[in-house]
């Protein structure tokens, strides 16, 4: 469902009742990761990824 209290278009909310696959909420919580850290400067995600 679309996120209560973000934007509606970028971002989802998810009831934890088990409905949702384990391994697609990882999938989900993986590309959200990966979407955040690219939005980082190359220094921060070099630091954060200990390259």
């Amino acid at each position: 469902m679309p996120g209560y209290y973000s934007n509606k278009q970028h971002w989802n909310s998810i009831n934890p009742d088990g409905a949702v696959p384990d391994e697609v909420l990882k999938t989900m919580l993986d590309r959200s990761y990966e979407l955040v850290l690219k939005g980082l400067p190359k220094y921060r995600q070099r630091e954060i990824l200990g390259a």
